[in-house]
């Protein structure tokens, strides 16, 4: 052995270079496509067990209602790994802002979009690549997350602005169920009675816009159930009290299969995205406004 060598061994841990694997493409494809498998495997798994566990769903509106941004998939495999999580991160991302994985603890495993492709059959479809995510309590980090400090009033403010439908305030909505807040199809408008305690308007505000926004299905019982379900996300979102939020799974879900459970659980999303939009703009303007008053003092 030349000097080369005998350098080359020691800076591999005694392996020289001629000892070295090649690189087996097929082998990393199959890799890779195995753990996209395990993921979908789990997104599938946690579908088919909240359909008909209320607790377990109920974790699963806790999740998709802190951690709004992330898909519907997404958030059944956080459900399932980590309910608990509250900010999640790569590896690398934590260790730029100064803070590193705990000794023993493993990632989330999601999927987030990769290239574009076309299939066979000329359509086009979007690739999938596994990424590893990391919970704050994962971490050494002790930063706090971040909390909506506005109050209920702004909170409610924020939920009526820009509201697509028109808001009419009356005395008393004569519908037997004893609501505050209802929409009336036939004119298109969101009755809201005055007097009603500020949270217990934004629960059922949230309810009946979520009844605006989602596209009727026939079947009254689910599209109750989703709307219940939407203004539970939100509620958990802004910190207005659940408690009395009625969560009770329909027959008719209980019955569908994991692809048709993520459809629905995807259009709640949707619907809570563009009510969630909406506020982030309201929000944003008076954080401005706030800061261009302590500008000028």
């Amino acid at each position: 052995m030349n000097d080369l060598d005998e350098i080359m061994a020691k800076a591999n841990g005694s392996k020289t270079t001629q000892n070295k694997k090649p690189f087996d493409k097929n082998a990393w494809i199959e890799k890779k496509q195995q753990e996209r498998q395990e993921v979908y495997d789990l997104m599938d798994k946690m579908a088919n067990e909240i359909k008909s566990d209320v607790n377990k769903y109920k974790q699963y509106l806790d999740v998709q209602g802190r951690l709004d941004k992330y898909s519907v998939g997404n958030a059944l495999v956080i459900t399932a790994t980590l309910p608990t999580a509250t900010q999640l991160k790569e590896f690398n991302d934590w260790k730029e802002v100064g803070a590193f994985i705990k000794k023993g603890e493993n990632g989330i495993k999601i999927l987030e979009p990769g290239d574009s492709f076309t299939r066979a059959d000329g359509t086009s479809g979007i690739s999938y690549n596994v990424k590893k995510m990391f919970d704050i309590s994962q971490t050494s980090s002790n930063q706090k997350p971040k909390l909506i400090n506005y109050d209920d009033k702004v909170k409610l403010t924020a939920l009526l602005r820009d509201c697509p439908v028109d808001i009419k305030a009356v005395d008393d909505i004569q519908n037997g169920n004893n609501s505050v807040v209802e929409w009336n199809k036939s004119d298109n408008a969101l009755y809201v009675q005055r007097g009603g305690e500020t949270p217990e308007i934004f629960k059922q505000l949230a309810r009946e816009l979520t009844r605006v926004g989602l596209e009727e299905s026939g079947n009254l019982e689910l599209d109750n159930f989703k709307c219940n379900s939407t203004a539970y996300m939100l509620c958990k979102k802004y910190g207005i009290d659940v408690s009395n939020i009625n969560i009770s799974i329909p027959d008719s879900f209980k019955n569908m299969s994991s692809s048709e459970v993520r459809n629905e659980l995807t259009s709640m999303r949707s619907v809570m995205e563009d009510i969630n939009t909406r506020m982030s703009v309201y929000f944003e303007t008076i954080s401005k406004t706030q800061k261009n008053k302590e500008h000028e003092r």
